[in-house]
């Protein structure tokens, strides 16, 4: 991994912030208006484009689900939540609602660029963390369709299994394709099977 940081730009963004009219919520508005941020403030409830802001910062002392309109687990941007409060139960559902980052009150004239660049750079970490385990849960699932293909080339070459699969291999490097995907094609040839809709 990259050693470098690039300073990341947020001139363009849009936010909104989920806060009463107060001294906390406005500061955090100048704050992020200084860094090129068009900023939309809402209360009690997000306006119904909400999940097209590139970025949240909502009131975690008094904010409740049904001020959402997605589900906890679909955290459709980086959330930023402003904290008055320790308190346990609080925290927790400011994380669970998808804070992964924040900023105590009184909110200050600085903080909220490091803020910013904690939650989108973890967001986008986790987001590709999860692509990445989506394509790691659907490659497993295909391990019985790739064990079958392997069959299939063994009767037809009347070789063994590791030969079989070095030939799947040959043919997944030249089509430019994942082993999966050949194989899915070669059952899908051979016998019309219904492993091969995945693509459909």
């Amino acid at each position: 991994m990259s050693t470098l940081f690039r300073t990341p730009s947020f001139r363009g963004w849009s936010a909104i912030i989920l806060h009463k009219p107060h001294a906390d919520r406005d500061a955090a508005a100048r704050q992020l208006e200084r860094l090129g941020v068009g900023v939309t403030t809402a209360w009690p409830d997000l306006p119904a484009n909400a999940e097209t802001a590139d970025l949240i910062v909502f009131d975690a002392d008094v904010c409740h689900d049904a001020q959402f309109p997605w589900p906890v687990e679909a955290q459709p941007m980086p959330m930023i939540a402003l904290m008055g409060t320790e308190a346990p139960g609080r925290v927790e559902w400011a994380i669970r609602r998808g804070a992964i980052a924040h900023l105590n009150k009184p909110i200050r004239p600085t903080g909220v660029y490091g803020a910013l660049v904690v939650a989108t750079q973890t967001f986008a970490m986790r987001r590709l963390s999860s692509e990445r385990i989506a394509k790691l849960e659907e490659r497993l699932s295909l391990r019985p369709q790739v064990a079958e293909a392997i069959l299939l080339l063994m009767q037809h070459q009347d070789g063994d299994a590791d030969g079989a699969y070095r030939v799947l291999q040959d043919m997944a490097m030249t089509s430019r394709q994942t082993i999966e995907d050949v194989a899915l094609d070669l059952l899908a040839r051979a016998g019309g099977t219904d492993v091969g809709k995945r693509k459909a």
